[in-house]
Formats: C-alpha cells, structure tokens, sequence
C-alpha cells in the first residue's frame, strides 16, 4: 500500500468472481479487510495485536458497498482510501474501487473498539486514535 496517498493497484482474479466473471459482491469486503490490514501495518498496528489482546479489537459493525460499474476477471483495479471519520469508540473507513474509465465501487466500512470481556464498546486507544486522526488528515474526512 503507497504510504502517500494510501492506494494500491490490484488485479480482479476468477476466486473474486461469479459465474458471469463479474466480481461477487461480498468479495469487496474481502479485499477490504486485506486493505484494511496493511492500512494497520502502516501505522504500527495489526490485526494480530487485537486477537492477542495487545490492542483493542475493532469488529465491523457496519458496511455498505454501492456498485457502479462491474468489475470483471482481469480487471485492473486502483483500490483507495478516500475517507475517514472518527468517533470515541468508532471509526468508518471510506474506500474506492476505480477503473481508468472512472469509479467501479464505493464501501464504507465502520468499526468499534470493544472490551471482550464486558463486551461494550471502549474508547478507542490513543495512539490507535492518532493513527486514524493522521490518515484523516491525509485524505479527508467523509462528508
């Protein structure tokens, strides 16, 4: 992932894809979660860190994806970050999924720090936050 601008360029492969060869729509929420981890690595952070207790884990709560323009086998995708809002214990993250010819699919992705045990939300961990609040800064915030 480009550090700068938090994009990185992918190919749409056959495992992506139904029958017809057009992306299957909850495989977006698969290449998410992989961009969503390496978003983590950037700022210090990993997935594992939440799993082993380390750090606050931050489930989804919520997300959505708007389907503009399929995306077929072959297909080769800039994926971006493209916004950011932040919360006490919550935050969404705002992707785009684009083709030269424009943008294919937009999705937000919402997230909340939970205490396992207790099992409510938390306040998200500071430098966690700072992390969130300097990506926003870089991008924009979702309007």
């Amino acid at each position: 992932m480009n550090l700068a601008d938090f994009s990185e360029h992918l190919v749409i492969r056959l495992p992506h894809t139904d029958a017809a060869g057009v992306i299957f729509y909850p495989r977006i929420f698969e290449i998410e979660e992989e961009l969503f981890e390496r978003w983590l690595e950037l700022g210090g952070f990993s997935v594992r860190a939440m799993i082993d207790g380390r750090l606050a884990p931050t489930p989804i709560v919520h997300c959505e994806a708007d389907y503009r323009m399929p995306l077929r086998v072959g297909d080769r995708v800039t994926a971006a970050l493209s916004g950011v809002a932040v919360g006490r214990s919550g935050y969404t993250l705002a992707w785009q999924f684009s083709l030269p010819t424009g943008i294919a699919i937009s999705a937000r992705v919402k997230r909340v720090a939970i205490d396992l045990a207790a099992g409510e939300s938390v306040a998200l961990p500071e430098a966690f936050r700072a992390w969130i609040e300097e990506t926003q800064r870089r991008v924009g915030a979702i309007s």
